[in-house]
């Protein structure tokens, strides 16, 4: 949710929000006072052809939804 959310006051529209986000993470989180890691290997492997693959859907426009309502 860091990265991906906000925060809207009064009246307002967030048109096409869109969020997209990949992480690894090899170590993770350490926690604490006087943690002390040493001699550590981390290693990731993560072999995707595509790493994040993001498809980007097509929006009908109001006129195929059947709610034209231009003038004219």
């Amino acid at each position: 949710m860091t990265n991906n959310s906000g925060i809207f006051v009064g009246p307002n529209t967030q048109n096409h929000w869109e969020s997209q986000e990949k992480q690894n993470s090899a170590l993770g989180t350490v926690v604490g006072d006087g943690n002390i890691i040493s001699y550590n290997v981390n290693v990731i492997h993560d072999n995707d052809e595509i790493d994040m693959p993001i498809t980007k859907m097509a929006r009908p426009s109001k006129k195929e939804n059947g709610a034209d309502h231009s003038a004219g």
